[in-house]
């Protein structure tokens, strides 16, 4: 009898912190994140993800890109004319931006042009960039190359590859409202 009551002393023990955080858990309030079930949801999340202070939770962020995903602005080289990418993972986005707190950013897309094979899929999207919401002008507008696979539930990003706008290379008419 006094085995069988150790026991149960025991495992009470040790079930006690799992109830205690799964109470915690489930009285504490859960992100929803934006679907990525279709293309149209992945570009608006995309958009949803990156906005906002510099320094906000990024679990979402995370949530929508493949484990080795890349996000790549390509910009002019300072001595040149040369263009280059700088490759980032996902982490080495969220902490280049984290850094630039505090002050928010916000990142809508004005046209997609979407292509679609199979699982494979490409978000070419012009996108305008603020400070605040209703800033009447963006300071910068550019274009951002979205390459997606479907997993057979929802839409995940490969890669961003994104250039801004500059004197030399304005956006063309057909990637304009």
């Amino acid at each position: 009898m006094k085995r069988i009551a150790v026991l149960l002393a025991l495992s009470a023990a040790a079930l006690c912190p799992v109830a205690f955080a799964q109470a915690g858990t489930a009285s504490a309030p859960t992100k929803t994140c934006p679907s990525t079930k279709t293309l149209d949801d992945l570009a608006i999340a995309v958009y949803a993800n990156v906005s906002g202070p510099y320094d906000q939770d990024r679990a979402c962020f995370r949530e929508m890109f493949l484990p080795d995903a890349r996000l790549s602005p390509i910009s002019k080289a300072k001595d040149g004319p040369t263009y280059s990418a700088r490759n980032l993972t996902v982490e080495d986005w969220i902490s280049a931006v984290a850094k630039r707190a505090p002050g928010n950013f916000f990142e809508k897309g004005t046209v997609n042009k979407v292509e679609q094979y199979g699982s494979l899929a490409h978000i070419w999207s012009t996108y305008e960039s603020r400070h605040a919401l209703n800033d009447p002008a963006p300071f910068a507008r550019g274009i951002n190359s979205i390459q997606a696979v479907y997993d057979g539930t929802r839409w995940k990003v490969q890669a961003i590859l994104w250039q801004a706008e500059t004197p030399e290379t304005p956006l063309p008419a057909k990637y304009l409202p």
